[in-house]
């Protein structure tokens, strides 16, 4: 699955050579990473669905139409939304938005 994170230092943290100053602390960088490895190793959305730990859910609400979540941790959920590319077969694209504190 094709991966397009559309935040600047969110594109930043995702590199492991990364070693900058985050507003989040360093278990939310690591589980960010390896939300993203599980996303770029999924063949589609489905994928991600059948792995109950991440918590795949669509948002409600209006400022979250469109979009899902998958679960971080206990307060952090990595926000996106999925766009498709017909050609051939159907290709999706994961589109990263931003990291949200659930319970904030």
């Amino acid at each position: 699955m094709q991966v397009v994170i559309e935040d600047r230092s969110l594109g930043e943290m995702a590199r492991y050579d990364w070693s900058g100053k985050s507003p989040y602390p360093i278990e939310v960088i690591k589980a960010f990473r390896k939300c993203l490895f599980k996303i770029k190793v999924a063949h589609n959305s489905n994928d991600l669905r059948a792995i109950k730990s991440l918590h795949f859910e669509k948002l409600k609400g209006k400022k979250y139409e469109g979009k899902y979540s998958i679960r971080l941790n206990i307060s952090y959920r990595l926000i996106f939304r999925i766009e498709n590319l017909e050609g051939g077969g159907k290709i999706e694209i994961i589109c990263i938005e931003e990291i949200s504190n659930h319970y904030a």
